[in-house]
């Protein structure tokens, strides 16, 4: 290190979600957070209790705001949700199980899986648009926190796209 603070970021993914048990691409469709979804929010909550943090940020969905509001209420902040941090958009197959998505668009997954950061379902934005919408938020965010520790609960389309963006690899890379 050059001696220079820097900012902390806690990269965190939402809880469970109610229809986690059917993988669902959920993208921007408003699905709650199941009861253990909730429990371990509080849990995510109750380790970050003893840590300065600063600044929460969150997504615009229901899924990351509960997670988000649990860690903003140990540490007497408000959290701040932004419509740009929401998980990539999957179009037509918002909701949908994977079970529903090969029956209704045969060939359309390993399509993805092909070319994961070009693809794009119709209605939907692929994960080079996913980039283009998260990464100036991102970059705002840090650019208001040189130091200190903040949280940025959001979803893991969200969190792998930062990742790619910081260590400088392609999004591809972090599905392997």
């Amino acid at each position: 290190m050059n001696g220079k603070r820097a900012c902390r970021i806690y990269l965190i993914r939402h809880g469970e979600t109610t229809n986690a048990g059917e993988v669902c691409f959920n993208g921007h469709f408003n699905v709650d957070l199941s009861d253990q979804g909730k429990n371990q929010s509080q849990h995510i909550a109750d380790a970050l209790k003893a840590l300065p943090i600063k600044a929460i940020y969150s997504s615009d969905l229901k899924r990351t705001q509960i997670g988000a509001k649990y860690v903003a209420d140990e540490h007497n902040l408000k959290h701040t949700p932004y419509k740009e941090l929401r998980e990539l958009a999957f179009g037509d197959w918002e909701g949908l199980s994977i079970t529903e998505v090969n029956r209704n668009y045969p060939g359309k997954l390993k399509e993805r899986l092909k070319n994961i950061e070009e693809f794009h379902v119709e209605g939907g934005e692929s994960f080079f648009e996913l980039r283009d919408r998260v990464i100036p938020k991102f970059e705002d965010i840090i650019s208001r926190h040189p130091s200190g520790s903040i949280v940025i609960l959001c979803h893991g389309g969200v969190i792998r796209t930062i990742l790619a963006h910081i260590l400088g690899i392609p999004v591809k890379n972090l599905f392997r």
